[in-house]
C-alpha cells in the first residue's frame, strides 16, 4: 500500500507541474498485473526481444536494393545539379546506377547530408546510416529520461521497445532524426528556451508533414520567438536549396511537378503502412477526394482545447501525436513521434490502474508493423489512433479540466 501511495503522489505532482525531486526516478509501472509478473528485469527482457525482432528485416536489405536508402544515396550523388529536383533526370541517374527510380521528396538542401554517403558503396553507406539511426534512438531515450524524469536505462529501452522507430532503421529511412528533433523542441519548451525550441522545430521542417504540426503548435501557444526562429530556419533551408538544385531559384516548381505523379501511386503502394486518418480514409474507394483531409482537420480541431490548455510538455507531446493522426501522408515508421506521449503516460500522465495496462499494450502492438502487408491495416495505426482518442477525450470540449480534477483528488 505504501508503494501505491508514493505512485499516486507522483501522479498528482506530475499533473500539477511541481518541481522535480532530486531523488533517483522510481520504477513507474506495477510489478504485477493479475497473474502476470512485471518485474523490471522481465520487462527489460521482453522489450529487448521486441527490439531484436523489429531489426530482423534489416537482413533483407541487400535483396531489396537497400530499400528507401537508395533514394537518399541517389540524392547525395545528384545534389548540386538539376538532376536532383528534375524527376526525369533523377530517375535516369538512378537507372544508370541500377537503382529503382524515385523522385526526391525533401528540400534539396537536405540532400547535402547524403553527399558523403554517395562517395561510398551503397551497402557500406546503408550500414553506416543504420548505425547512426540506432545511435539517435539512444539519444531519444536519454531525452525522454531528462524530459519526463524517467530512469535513463528504462527510457532508452522504452525507445527501442517502441519498434516503429526501428522500422526506419530497417528501411534506410531517417525517422529517428525527426524523433530527436521533436524531443529537443519539447525539452527546450520545458526549459522555456524559446530560441532553441524554434531552432529544433525549424530543423524538423526538413520533413514538412512532421514539422508543420509542431510549428502550428508554437503559433497556437503564442510562442512567437520560437515560431520566428523556426521560420528563419525554413527560409535558410530554401536559400541553401538553390545551389543544391543546381542554382534554380524556382526549384519548388520543378520539385512539385516531379512529386505530383507519385503521390497517388505512393499511397497505393504503401497503403498497409498508412496510420493517419486521411491515409486510412483515402484507401476507401468512392469517397470524395476532400473527405479524408476533412477528417484529419476535424481531429485537429477537437484536439485544440488540450493543445491550448494542457501543461506545455504534455501539450507538445500530444501535438506530435495529433500530427501523426491528422497528417495527409504518415507511415508506420514515422510513428516514432508517439514516443513523447508514451513516456508522458509512463511518467504519471496516466494514473494506475490503467498506466501499466495501456503503455504495455501499446508497446506490444507496435511490433505489428512487421506484418502489415498481411494485416492490410497496420497495427500501428490502431495504437496511434486509439492513443489520440484517449488523449482527446481527456481534454474533450466542455469536459472537466483534468488538472483541476487531479488537484482536487490530490
Amino acid at each position: 500500500m505504501a508503494e501505491s501511495g508514493r505512485s499516486d503522489s507522483r501522479d498528482a505532482a506530475f499533473e500539477r507541474g511541481v518541481a522535480r525531486p532530486t531523488r533517483a526516478p522510481a520504477w513507474p509501472f506495477r510489478t504485477s498485473l493479475g497473474p502476470l509478473s512485471l518485474t523490471p528485469k522481465r520487462v527489460r527482457l521482453v522489450w529487448f526481444a521486441l527490439a531484436v525482432i523489429a531489426l530482423l528485416p534489416i537482413l533483407s536489405a541487400p535483396y531489396s536494393k537497400w530499400g528507401d536508402w537508395s533514394a537518399f544515396w541517389s540524392a547525395g550523388g545528384t545534389v548540386g545539379t538539376t538532376s536532383l529536383v528534375d524527376s526525369h533526370l533523377h530517375t535516369a541517374w538512378q537507372t544508370a546506377h541500377g537503382l529503382p527510380g524515385d523522385a526526391w521528396r525533401y528540400a534539396p538542401s537536405f540532400a547535402y547530408l547524403y553527399w558523403p554517403a554517395s562517395l561510398l558503396p551503397i551497402g557500406l553507406s546503408f550500414a553506416i546510416n543504420a548505425a547512426l539511426m540506432l545511435s539517435l534512438v539512444v539519444v531519444a531515450g536519454l531525452l525522454l529520461s531528462r524530459i519526463f524524469d524517467l530512469p535513463s536505462n528504462l527510457a532508452v529501452r522504452l525507445a527501442f521497445a517502441w519498434t516503429p522507430v526501428l522500422a526506419a532503421v530497417d528501411m534506410g529511412q531517417n525517422a529517428p532524426l525527426s524523433v530527436v528533433l521533436a524531443l529537443w523542441s519539447i525539452d527546450a519548451l520545458r526549459r522555456d528556451s524559446r530560441t532553441e525550441a524554434g531552432l529544433a522545430v525549424g530543423l524538423l521542417m526538413y520533413k514538412p508533414t512532421l514539422g508543420l504540426p509542431m510549428l502550428g503548435f508554437l503559433l497556437l501557444r503564442r510562442c512567437w520567438r520560437s515560431a520566428s526562429v523556426a521560420s528563419l530556419v525554413v527560409a535558410a533551408g530554401y536559400v541553401l536549396s538553390v545551389p543544391a538544385a543546381g542554382g534554380d531559384w524556382q526549384w519548388p516548381v520543378a520539385w512539385w511537378n516531379g512529386m505530383q505523379p507519385l503521390i497517388a501511386h505512393d499511397l497505393a503502394f504503401n497503403a498497409d503502412k498508412a496510420i493517419s486518418i486521411p491515409g486510412l480514409l483515402g484507401r476507401v474507394s468512392g469517397l470524395p477526394y476532400w473527405l479524408p483531409f476533412a477528417g484529419g482537420g476535424v481531429v485537429a480541431l477537437i484536439a485544440l482545447r488540450g493543445l491550448v490548455r494542457a501543461p506545455m510538455v504534455e501539450a507538445a507531446s500530444a501535438a506530435c501525436l495529433v500530427g501523426l493522426v491528422a497528417g495527409p501522408r504518415v507511415w508506420s515508421y514515422e510513428a516514432g513521434l508517439m514516443l513523447p506521449l508514451l513516456a508522458w503516460a509512463a511518467a504519471g500522465g496516466v494514473a494506475e490502474p490503467w498506466r501499466t495496462r495501456l503503455v504495455f499494450l501499446g508497446i506490444s502492438m507496435g511490433i505489428l508493423w512487421w506484418i502489415s502487408p498481411l494485416t492490410v491495416v497496420s497495427g500501428v495505426a490502431l495504437v496511434v489512433n486509439a492513443a489520440a482518442v484517449l488523449w482527446i477525450w481527456r481534454w474533450r470540449p466542455f469536459g472537466p479540466d483534468p488538472l483541476v480534477v487531479a488537484a482536487a483528488s490530490g
